[in-house]
C-alpha cells in the first residue's frame, strides 16, 4: 500500500473512531441514570406520526435513529470489505447493544423502533457507499 492510501486509510479509521465515539456520548454516556425503560412495541413511533401525536417529535425521532447510523454503514466497506448482509449485522448488533444497555442503566428508553430505525439507516448509509462506488 502507498503512503498516501495508507494515510488516507489511516484517518478514515480514526474519523470511524471518532464517530463510534459521538454515537456512544450521545446515546449512553452524556445522560443521566434513571429508571429501567422499554418500549419494545414496533413501530410505535410510526404509528403516533399516522396519528397525529406529537408528530413533528416522532419524526424527529424516526429521522435522527435513521441518520445516526448511516455514517457507520457508509464507512464500514472503506474501512474493510463487507457485504450488506454484514452491515446489517453490525448495525443490528451495535443498535441492540446501545439499546440494552440504555436499559441496564436506566440511561434512556430501551426501543425496538430505535435498532429498527438504525438499522435501517446504516443499509442507506451502505447502499449510498455502493452507488458512489459504482459511479467512481
Amino acid at each position: 500500500m502507498n503512503t498516501a492510501a495508507g494515510n488516507k486509510r489511516k484517518l478514515i479509521i480514526a474519523l470511524f473512531a471518532v464517530y463510534i465515539l459521538a454515537v456512544l456520548w450521545i446515546t449512553l454516556i452524556d445522560r443521566e441514570f434513571g429508571n429501567r425503560r422499554a418500549m419494545l412495541v414496533p413501530f410505535w413511533e410510526f404509528a403516533n406520526v399516522i396519528k397525529g401525536i406529537r408528530r413533528s417529535f416522532f419524526i424527529g425521532q424516526i429521522l435522527g435513529n435513521l441518520v445516526m447510523l448511516m455514517p457507520l454503514g457508509f464507512m464500514l466497506p472503506i474501512i474493510k470489505k463487507v457485504s450488506l448482509k454484514q452491515v446489517l449485522l453490525i448495525s443490528f448488533c451495535f443498535s441492540a447493544g446501545i439499546e440494552l444497555t440504555q436499559f441496564i442503566t436506566g440511561r434512556g428508553l430501551m426501543e425496538f423502533d430505535d435498532v429498527f430505525n438504525n438499522t435501517v439507516g446504516a443499509v442507506l448509509g451502505y447502499k449510498v457507499y455502493d452507488v458512489l462506488r459504482a459511479l467512481k
